[in-house]
């Protein structure tokens, strides 16, 4: 167990790998629940783990049966444990609708291979909505709706773009558009990099970078393309008005 630091003012739990047998960090007795649906959360940063790792909880009911989940998602709370990651938050949920209050819950961390695991303070929490992600609203499925439809602006407003450069139409327009898209497409970069340096999920901090940088530099890298295609233009309405 380590102690609280300015990075992580809250108690560690570092656990090693390479055995690839499950390292178990909690186990509830009769935990207090009486929703239908719960989850454990937490604070998880991991370093150098080869393989795909994850944390998994099981749930023991009072008939024996035994059921797990496991964070293999490849975005959000419940991302697999792969490489390195500052801390990021997780969670690992149960919908035992139809069924009594389970007996125990067990929580373990699994992977295969070398790296290292720290681990905030775990939480139980009881009754919550859609903890299977199967219905409810979660920030991952907003923050995933937001970056679609920014994607598709940005995809719309290009496409306009080159449709009126290629028929030398709307120049004032087309260069406002460029210039919009690049001051959007940094700022969105920087907030990018920003969420990554504070370990924001991956589904945060991706979908801005991604936007940011293709906002950014595909317009200012076409300007002088489309800038000469407007003179090109000029100079034929010019040559065509002489030979009138």
């Amino acid at each position: 167990m380590l102690p609280p630091t300015a990075e992580a003012p809250f108690s560690t739990l570092k656990i090693n790998g390479g055995t690839g047998a499950p390292v178990t960090i909690a186990i509830i007795e009769r935990p207090a629940i009486k929703g239908q649906r719960y989850a454990v959360t937490g604070q998880v940063r991991y370093e150098g783990v080869e393989g795909v790792g994850y944390l998994e909880m099981w749930s023991h009911f009072p008939n024996g049966g035994q059921y797990f989940t496991r964070t293999l998602a490849d975005v959000g709370p419940m991302m697999k444990l792969q490489g390195s990651s500052g801390w990021r938050r997780f969670t690992l949920p149960f919908d035992a609708t139809g069924a009594p209050p389970p007996t125990r819950l067990v929580v373990n961390v699994v992977f295969p291979g070398r790296g290292v695991v720290y681990l905030g303070p775990l939480h139980l929490v009881d009754d919550i909505p859609g903890a299977d992600g199967a219905s409810g609203w979660s920030l991952d499925r907003a923050v995933g709706l937001i970056g679609g439809v920014a994607g598709g602006l940005v995809g719309c407003l290009g496409a306009l773009i080159g449709v009126l450069a290629s028929r030398g139409r709307a120049k004032r327009f087309v260069t406002i558009a460029i210039v919009s898209l690049a001051i959007g497409g940094t700022l969105a970069f920087a907030a990018g990099v920003v969420a990554l340096s504070r370990s924001q999920p991956y589904n945060v901090y991706y979908p801005l970078l991604l936007i940011g940088f293709l906002a950014a530099v595909i317009p200012l890298g076409l300007r002088p393309s489309i800038r000469r295609r407007y003179e090109e233009i000029e100079l034929r309405r010019m040559r065509a008005h002489d030979l009138g």
